[in-house]
């Protein structure tokens, strides 16, 4: 199989801006990037990186048909690419939860909401995010010799594949039924709010992120889907349609994990203020270097004089 170029490409391009976008709001210093939404949105960016790197080596080694000299580099990597999806997931449930909170539980949230909460919410999406995917490792990896000779990895040993199938089939369940519940509690309530005493531009503000995750949520629900599809195949023993489901992971992980900054950068209207500092500053500081380089060499002839 050849190698797909293009979207090697732009999950490259798809990484960068990912970065970019976390790196403005982890170093900004507005006070607005510093609450839970934004601090759980960069723990779960993070792991949506990782989940890009990992996707891409995964698709390379199916279609470049990596041997079994890569097999510790491609457990580790289908290691953690299930454990960033259930990063994934985790955090996006507590997005999903810090928006409801904001809307129905307003007079509670700063009390739900603070630093120690938010980073031992964080913490627990960690490290379960890697302990439901620890007993993979060291487990058998089956090998198979293709009909041009080469020998290409076909899947895990069935015990082990049933019980990862099961992972996820688990976890895209509790993920659906959570945030369709809070998603839908959220829309009822936030027709109900009153648009008086000057709440309107804070209520924009909450429509933007509740957009967000609502957006977030829909491109989820389809690697949900992906992965329902393959728990079925794996179960039934339908190799062809296990084969397909599995070359459509690729590109919906790529829709999947680069949708957030996308969209936070499309909704937030302070994310987009934040980039425009941040150019303005560059802007500014390329000025000052332009301006100050004839001013030293001035000074310099004038001392040699």
């Amino acid at each position: 199989m050849a190698q797909n170029v293009a979207q090697t490409a732009i999950e490259g391009l798809f990484a960068s801006c990912y970065i970019y976008v976390l790196f403005l709001i982890i170093s900004s210093k507005a006070k607005t990037f510093k609450n839970a939404f934004y601090t759980i949105f960069v723990a779960t960016g993070i792991t949506d990186i990782a989940s890009l790197f990992t996707g891409c080596f995964l698709r390379l080694n199916r279609e470049l048909g990596l041997g079994e000299e890569y097999r510790i580099v491609l457990l580790a990597c289908y290691i953690f690419s299930g454990s960033a999806f259930i990063a994934h997931l985790i955090g996006n449930i507590l997005i999903t939860i810090n928006r409801y909170s904001a809307l129905c539980l307003l007079n509670k949230y700063d009390s739900i909401w603070t630093k120690k909460n938010v980073w031992a919410a964080i913490a627990i999406q960690y490290m379960l995010s890697f302990a439901v995917f620890a007993h993979t490792i060291g487990t058998e990896m089956i090998y198979v010799r293709s009909s041009d000779g080469s020998v290409i990895f076909k899947g895990f040993e069935k015990r082990v594949d049933m019980i990862i199938r099961s992972t996820y089939f688990i976890a895209c369940a509790i993920y659906a039924i959570v945030c369709v519940c809070l998603n839908m509690g959220m829309l009822i309530e936030w027709k109900r709010l009153p648009k008086i005493d000057g709440s309107l531009k804070h209520r924009h503000h909450d429509k933007s992120l509740l957009l967000h995750a609502m957006v977030v949520f829909g491109c989820t629900m389809l690697m949900c889907a992906q992965q329902l599809t393959k728990a079925i195949a794996v179960y039934a023993d339908m190799d062809e349609l296990s084969t397909w489901a599995s070359m459509q992971y690729s590109r919906i992980n790529d829709v999947m994990v680069s949708v957030p900054p996308f969209s936070l950068l499309l909704l937030s209207s302070d994310l987009r203020q934040e980039i425009l500092n941040s150019f303005r500053r560059n802007k500014n500081r390329s000025t000052v270097t332009i301006s100050v380089a004839p001013l030293s060499s001035k000074k310099t002839v004038a001392g040699r004089t």
